[in-house]
């Protein structure tokens, strides 16, 4: 498990970097854009923007013009592998305790008592016993694997709720709502 996060690791530290140096060329082209559109409205528009300064007005257009998916989806990313351990934790002590509770029956006597065929009259591609305690203990994996996607599912849900909820408005609209 250690070699996993090491090896994962790996990868994500060089998406952060790569992100942080985008974020910096992106920034210098919204500073960028922001001194071309402070001028254009301080000569077309100076009454718009009667109260706003010219630092927050950088400020403002740098929310509505910054891309933010590409964070989020890091941020989502790192949460997803960071969360793995507590996930499994999580179902291997949920199923623990549903053992102990006697909800989940054992491999043996699933296979008892429920048949995959006749045990008699084994065709040579039929499984037998033995075989079918592997395929219901192979089940279990069914759940971890359901379980580390509902998770997964719930952090999306997360990010894209914040992602959404945090959504600025055009220009105009974030001018007027700073003056509020």
């Amino acid at each position: 498990m250690v070699w996993f996060f090491v090896i994962i690791t790996i990868p994500l530290v060089g998406a952060a970097v790569f992100y942080w140096r985008w974020r910096r060329v992106i920034d210098a082209e919204v500073a960028e854009g922001a001194a071309f559109e402070w001028a254009h409205l301080q000569k077309h528009e100076p009454e718009f923007l009667a109260g706003i300064s010219e630092e927050k007005f950088r400020e403002i257009y740098a929310l509505v013009h910054t891309p933010r998916f590409p964070g989020y989806v890091l941020a989502m990313t790192v949460t997803f592998f960071a969360s793995l351990p507590v996930t499994l934790g999580f179902l291997v002590g949920a199923l623990w305790v549903a053992q102990q509770a006697g909800i989940v029956p054992e491999p043996v006597e699933v296979v008892r008592y429920v048949r995959f065929g006749e045990i008699e009259q084994l065709q040579p591609w039929e499984c037998g016993i033995m075989c079918q305690l592997d395929i219901v203990e192979a089940y279990s994996g069914f759940y971890y694997f359901f379980g580390v996607l509902a998770a997964w599912l719930g952090i999306v849900a997360f990010f894209m709720r914040r992602f959404h909820r945090h959504r600025p408005g055009y220009l105009r609209d974030e001018i007027i709502r700073t003056r509020e």
